[in-house]
């Protein structure tokens, strides 16, 4: 389970803030299983983010403790 620093776990559709809470974005999947890893062609878990300024964007578990992402509503789609 990927979650928030507070450990909710992270959901498509959740409206989120990066890049150090400045660029706003919305989940549109969460990439943690074997097959979603072979599917988006992916060496580790993380969240794949459209954000309007960049398109889709992928963050990388890994990436969590250095720029965490952000929960600002649950918008289930």
């Amino acid at each position: 389970m990927i979650s928030y620093q507070d450990g909710t776990q992270m959901l498509v559709g959740d409206s989120v803030l990066i890049e150090r809470g400045r660029t706003p974005g919305q989940i549109i999947e969460v990439i943690e299983a074997v097959a979603e890893l072979k599917q988006w062609n992916l060496d580790e878990p993380g969240v794949m983010i459209k954000s309007p300024p960049f398109g889709l964007v992928f963050l990388p578990l890994s990436s969590f403790s250095d720029d965490p992402i952000v929960f600002v509503a649950r918008n289930e789609i």
